[in-house]
């Protein structure tokens, strides 16, 4: 690429090799005052954007998936200075952040782990099971509100709740799990699963979670809070 091709109408930012912006004047393009970051405004917004919702569905948000893929190494590396990783899912057009695991301490980013609701939990697990027959089929998976409350209802007895107390835990686990961003609104009760749903649950979890399951299901009993965790997203 020849220098001209670089040329911009004076004052105007032109993106460093680091990621950062300058002006033709060699001044750094300031967001707000006092500013002494480095990044675009562009780059910034996606890494916030990373940082605080962990998830990003390119299909449910085309717009900031792409962004994540034009500056896929700068945020890969900003990233990694706060120990944390970036994972890009091409073929299910998903990025999330992970934690990095290392020997020494290091100071810890990302929430821990917390139980989920036992509703929420045969949810999630049911729903990376429908997920992962989709893809195998090479097709997006679409649920229906009242199936999954079908699904659910034939865990009641092993919750020990009365049906009206169950029936709202239930509601209240879809709420939840439409909030992660898990299950994508297409009509008022209707909704797609998103490729979120592989990165939160990993195939390690969900073995431990339908192992557990299986043993709460022959025995009639609750499982143990660590059984049905998951990564607060």
């Amino acid at each position: 690429m020849s220098p001209t091709d670089l040329e911009q109408d004076a004052g105007q930012p032109v993106p460093t090799p680091s990621g950062s912006t300058s002006t033709t004047d060699g001044t750094r393009e300031l967001l707000f005052e006092g500013d002494e970051g480095l990044l675009p405004a562009e780059v910034r917004n996606t890494l916030a954007r990373l940082l605080s919702t962990r998830f990003i569905d390119g299909v449910r948000n085309p717009a900031w998936w792409s962004r994540v893929q034009r500056h896929e190494d700068v945020l890969r590396s900003r990233l990694n200075d706060v120990y944390l990783e970036l994972v890009v899912d091409r073929r299910r057009e998903v990025a999330f952040t992970q934690q990095v695991e290392l020997d020494q301490e290091v100071p810890v980013l990302l929430r821990k782990e917390k139980p989920l609701p036992l509703p929420a939990a045969i949810l999630l697990l049911h729903l990376r099971q429908e997920y992962d027959r989709g893809a195998v089929e090479g097709r997006d998976v679409v649920v229906d509100h009242a199936d999954l409350l079908d699904h659910l209802e034939v865990w009641k007895n092993v919750d020990d709740q009365n049906p009206a107390t169950f029936r709202k835990r239930c509601e209240a686990a879809i709420t939840l799990v439409r909030e992660k961003g898990i299950l994508v609104l297409l009509t008022p009760l209707r909704y797609r699963i998103s490729g979120v749903i592989y990165a939160l649950l990993t195939a390690e979890k969900v073995d431990a979670m339908t192992a557990a399951f299986e043993e709460m299901a022959s025995a009639g009993q609750s499982p143990e809070p660590a059984a049905a965790r998951e990564e607060n997203a």
